[in-house]
Formats: C-alpha cells, sequence, structure tokens
C-alpha cells in the first residue's frame, strides 16, 4: 500500500525557484549569443556555468520532494524518493513514537526545498534520519534498532494501522535492511556528497584552471593582433602563422581533459579505486597549467 506525505508548499517553491533560474539562464544565453568576445562575455559565461551546480542541487531536491513516499507490504516498510529506495523490513521496527519531539539540529540552507530530508538531532535519539515534509514534532518516528527515521504520511492513523495489520500477517519472504539506487542519477549525487576532500580539491582546481584559460583569453582577445606567430624556424623568422581564434584551442582542450578525466576518475571512485581518480584529475590540473603557459606565451 502506498502512502503520500503529507502537505508542503516547499515543492512547489523549489519548482518555482528553477523555472526562474532556467528563465534566467536562456536570456543569459542570448545575450552572451549576442557580444564580441571580451571580458563582458566572459562574465556572462562565469554566470551561467555558476547557475548550473546551483540549478542541478535545487532540482534534485524538488525532486526528492515531490516523489517522497511511503510503502507498506507484509515483509518491509520501503520509502522512496527521487531514485532512491531505503527497505525497512517490519521485524526490525522496534517502536513507532508518536508525538511531540523537539528537533535540536538545524536546517540549513543546503537542504532547501526538502528541509525536512536530513539529519537531524533530538534529545534521547540517535541516528535520527529525517524523510518527511513536515518538521520532526508533527512526524511519526520508526525505530529500527539503529537508527530512527522520522516520517510524516499524510494519514497517520491509516499508515499506522496498515502497519501493524502487515506486521502481524508476518513476512512472505525475508529481507534485508538496505538502501537501493534505481538509476544513474541519484548514484552520481551520492558520489558527489561522498566523495572525500581531496578529490573536491582536484576537481575544483580543474575547473579553476578551466576558467582562468578562458578568462586569460577573453579579456585580451579584443586588443590581440588578428593574426598571430604560433610558430618560428631556426632563423627566428615566423613560419606558421594563425587568426587569433586559433588560441581556443587551447582552453578547449583544457575543458576536454577535465570533463573526460574527471568523468573517468568517478567511474574509477564508483569501483573503489580512489589512487587512480586522483592521478586523473591531477593530470588535468597539470595539462592546465601547461596550457595556460603556452597561452602566455603565445599572446605576449
Amino acid at each position: 500500500m502506498v502512502f503520500k506525505t503529507a502537505l508542503s508548499r516547499q515543492k512547489w517553491e523549489g519548482l518555482l525557484a528553477c523555472t526562474w533560474i532556467v528563465l534566467i539562464d536562456i536570456l543569459l544565453l542570448i545575450w552572451m549569443a549576442r557580444r564580441p568576445v571580451d571580458a563582458t562575455k566572459f562574465l556572462l559565461i562565469v554566470l551561467f556555468c555558476l547557475s548550473l551546480p546551483l540549478l542541478a542541487h535545487l532540482a534534485y531536491r524538488t525532486w526528492s520532494i515531490f516523489t517522497l513516499e511511503y510503502w507498506v507490504d507484509r515483509n518491509a516498510l520501503t520509502i522512496s524518493w527521487a531514485g532512491i529506495r531505503q527497505i525497512v523490513p517490519l521485524h526490525t521496527i522496534k517502536r513507532i513514537i508518536d508525538g511531540e519531539v523537539q528537533d535540536l539540529s538545524h536546517s540549513r540552507w543546503s537542504h532547501w526545498p526538502a528541509s525536512h530530508m536530513r539529519v537531524g538531532r533530538a534529545m534521547g535519539l540517535l541516528n535520527l534520519q529525517l524523510l518527511a515534509t513536515r518538521p520532526l514534532s508533527d512526524c511519526l518516528l520508526v525505530d529500527t534498532g539503529n537508527e530512527i527515521l522520522a516520517l510524516s504520511p499524510a494519514h497517520k492513523a491509516d499508515f499506522l494501522d496498515v502497519i501493524q495489520e502487515r506486521f502481524e500477517l508476518g513476512p512472505a519472504i525475508s529481507v534485508r535492511p538496505a538502501r537501493a539506487y534505481t538509476g544513474a542519477l541519484p548514484r552520481v549525487w551520492w558520489l558527489l556528497n561522498n566523495q572525500d576532500a581531496v578529490g573536491k580539491l582536484l576537481m575544483f582546481a580543474g575547473g579553476l584552471g578551466v576558467f582562468a584559460l578562458f578568462g586569460l583569453l577573453m579579456i585580451r582577445f579584443p586588443n590581440l593582433p588578428s593574426d598571430l606567430v604560433m610558430r618560428y624556424n631556426a632563423d627566428g623568422s615566423p613560419e606558421v602563422i594563425r587568426s587569433k581564434s586559433t588560441l581556443f584551442l587551447l582552453p578547449l582542450m583544457g575543458l576536454m581533459t577535465w570533463v573526460v578525466n574527471g568523468l573517468w576518475g568517478g567511474w574509477m571512485v564508483a569501483r573503489k579505486q580512489p589512487i587512480g581518480a586522483y592521478l586523473l584529475w591531477g593530470g588535468a590540473v597539470v595539462v592546465q597549467l601547461f596550457a595556460l603557459l603556452a597561452l602566455a606565451g603565445l599572446m605576449i
């Protein structure tokens, strides 16, 4: 039996925020397309790129709160949201608390719009996980012994009655506590959130290197001559002359290296090979450093 969550306006607020970001990004793209290559266009690109992680975060949190629901059968209570399913066998439930419980934790801005889907803290309750659309004081607390899950079904009485009925019937098959990922996106989200500090630092350095390459070129691009000497012969005479637009090959090379090595490194992390991922991400930073030196040399 499927139980919907209690009503929450945050899902609609999250959807509205995502819509506004998409509209602003469309306007930025139109503005970028009409601008020549200069510092202003680079600033627009930076704003657009910075909006994408924010949009992804808000969209995922909004998707989570829209899809949150609770399934009850003879074997288990299953909590489903955003391609993730947490399975709680009924025989592991020690008690269900329905009462006023004070939440001692504080929701951060990063939890919005699903502010009640996070780790919580309350007096006398250990390993508290909120998977709800309402504050902790309005939730049912499902105690499994190892953790406590705060749930907010729309109809508490019906939810409790069905849990009791299914528990008395007994399980049809044996199931174990588990958290399953039913799609690639939840796995990627989990990898990003659980990456260690070294991995995050290397990926951030690679992204910063990409912005440095494009920024240096686009800021100086209007003042560069239309044709540049790319190579000299042994006598010091120009041997290869190309349009200044050719310089964009270096930033593009840095971008492609960061993207390819980033995806490859993520695949290696998923296979529990973090050292290989560090080498790939660090290699992308080295490539960008040499590309930056080459770009600066060509623009002298």
